[in-house]
């Protein structure tokens, strides 16, 4: 199979696509599809960024000494938005193949595993579009910034109109339903890139999906409350 083959394999046959990508791993087009992902997951974050604007108005400092803290943070922001998903790519790689290990696993970390995981991110790239057309629906609000009290600011940006818009729901719930689908083609990716059992990769994959989910859906209750 070809680039575009795989692309769309991973979608209409997943268990074949990726025995192909196992048998066959090229890294370069793991790598293309991790790029696309983490630009949109940078973009994404620009977006929701752009429309939340922040007065700052801590006691003893002057609005001199902070007038250069929005741009510092939108710019530390974007750069970590960018590398996360690439750092967590062979983070990740790396924990499933040691988990697999416990039923038998059998294959490679790099470029093996590292591809054939790398290929189930593709579902993430149409879910991180679709985030971004729901996000420039976002309404522009202020935040006021009172003191150095983080959890004081995340709960300030939580009940703005941008956290509590339908918008921002509706995004988070696709983005879960985006690893689901993700983790389901995962399911197949380590069943032919370890030679397990499709039960077998499927505990693989559902613990760890079972705590995100779990996470997630606390998240996202705290933020429809």
């Amino acid at each position: 199979m070809n680039f575009s083959e795989r692309i769309i394999g991973m979608f209409v046959n997943p268990d074949k696509t990726t025995e192909d990508i196992a048998n066959k791993p090229r890294i370069g087009e793991a790598l293309v599809i991790m790029g696309i992902y983490a630009i949109l997951v940078m973009l994404s974050a620009y977006i929701v960024s752009s429309h939340i604007s922040y007065v700052y108005k801590i006691p003893g400092v002057s609005q001199s000494g902070l007038q250069n803290a929005p741009i510092i943070s939108r710019i530390i922001t974007l750069a970590f938005d960018l590398a996360l998903p690439l750092i967590l790519w062979p983070v990740i790689t790396g924990f499933l193949h040691i988990f697999a290990r416990l039923f038998g696993g059998k294959g490679k970390f790099f470029p093996q595993m590292m591809t054939v995981l790398g290929y189930t991110d593709v579902v993430k790239i149409i879910t991180f579009i679709i985030f971004i057309i729901l996000f420039t629906q976002l309404p522009y609000v202020t935040v006021e910034i009172s003191g150095w009290n983080i959890l004081s600011t995340i709960s300030s940006i939580m009940t703005s109109p941008v956290c509590q818009s339908m918008y921002f729901k509706a995004g988070n719930i696709v983005i879960i339903l985006g690893m689901i689908i993700s983790s389901l083609m995962g399911v197949f990716a380590i069943k032919n890139g370890e030679k397990l059992t499709l039960v077998q990769s499927a505990i693989v994959i559902g613990i760890p999906l079972l705590i995100y989910v779990i996470i997630e859906l606390v998240i996202l209750a705290i933020i429809l409350l």
